[in-house]
């Protein structure tokens, strides 16, 4: 059997960071962050609500990524950043959201094909329970319902 070429040597190394290293450095629970693409966002999630009688309570994940439970207090942002994924499937985030009695499961806070074109300005997605509903927002500053 003879030894690799540089050509397979490269070809190794290439498939080797796309399946293995590059997906570790773009996972939200990663400590290491690269942006090689420019395709970095971050998702908050903010405690809005009038009163700090109860805690807004979050469970967030993705199909990779348990990003734990949370419990905010008024004012309180929860956020996480992280990669697209350059192979399908798509980046997909869900945040279970509850306070006091109301409770809404499964909230898409990021889906790259439907949230994308709302965040890409600013790379930024902003989420914020108040006591009449949850609002959206690229810019924490002018949220809609």
């Amino acid at each position: 059997m003879s030894s690799p070429t540089g050509r397979e040597l490269t070809i190794y190394l290439y498939l080797f960071s796309i399946t293995v290293v590059f997906p570790f450095l773009t996972s939200a629970s990663s400590s290491l962050k690269f942006d090689l693409f420019g395709n970095m966002y971050r998702v908050h999630v903010i405690n809005g609500f009038s009163s700090n009688d109860l805690p807004f309570l979050l469970h967030c994940w993705s199909s990779n990524d348990d990003l734990g439970h949370h419990s905010l207090y008024n004012g309180g942002d929860f956020n996480f950043h992280f990669g697209l994924r350059i192979i399908p499937p798509s980046t997909h985030f869900w945040c279970d959201m509850k306070r006091g009695p109301k409770y809404i499961p499964q909230v898409s806070v990021f889906e790259e094909d439907e949230v994308l074109h709302l965040c890409s300005h600013t790379q930024q997605c902003y989420w914020r329970g108040q006591d009449n509903g949850l609002y959206f927002c690229n810019d924490n500053s002018s949220y809609f319902k």
